[in-house]
C-alpha cells in the first residue's frame, strides 16, 4: 500500500497551473476509491469533496489524543487556530501509516527534502506514471 498526499492547486485539473501538466481528479479519484492505496489532501482542503478523500481534519482526528479539538476553533472562514505545517502534515501520515511500502506527495511546493516521502510535481508525477515508473494503473484521460 501506498500512502499519496496531494495538493490541490496548481497540482490537480481542477486548478491547474497555467504554465504545467496537472494531475486528472480521475487519477486521484481512481487511486482513493479503486485501490488499496491510502490518499489524502494536504493543501487546499477543497479536494476532499471533490475527490471525496480525507484531509487534515480527519488526520488530527485519528493523531492527536484531543483529535480535532487540537486545531482550537474556527474563524467566521473556516481556519483553525491551529493548522500543522505542510512537512508536518506528512510526519504525521506517515507515522499513521507504519506499513505503507512507500509514501509519495504531489505537490506544486517543493518536499523533496521531507524524510520518507518522496516528492513529484504534477508535471512530473503524470510523465512517470504513463511511462510506468509508478506503480499504479489510472483510468485514461478520456474517460
Amino acid at each position: 500500500m501506498i500512502v499519496f498526499a496531494f495538493d490541490r492547486d496548481w497540482t490537480v485539473d481542477v486548478n491547474p497551473h497555467p504554465q504545467h501538466e496537472a494531475v486528472p481528479l480521475a487519477w486521484v479519484r481512481h487511486l482513493a476509491h479503486d485501490t488499496d492505496h491510502e490518499v489524502w489532501a494536504i493543501g487546499n482542503q477543497d479536494l476532499k469533496e471533490e475527490a471525496d478523500i480525507p484531509g487534515i481534519e480527519a488526520l488530527a482526528e485519528r493523531y492527536y489524543e484531543e483529535g480535532i479539538g487540537r486545531l482550537g476553533e474556527q474563524n467566521e472562514f473556516g481556519r483553525y487556530e491551529y493548522w500543522p505545517e505542510r512537512p508536518d502534515r506528512l510526519r504525521i501520515l506517515a507515522e499513521e501509516f507504519p506499513d505503507a511500502t512507500e509514501c509519495i506527495v504531489v505537490d506544486d511546493i517543493d518536499l523533496s527534502d521531507v524524510e520518507g516521502w518522496s516528492h513529484y510535481y504534477a508535471w512530473d508525477f503524470v510523465p512517470a506514471v504513463e511511462r510506468g515508473d509508478l506503480p499504479i494503473d489510472p483510468p485514461s484521460r478520456e474517460e
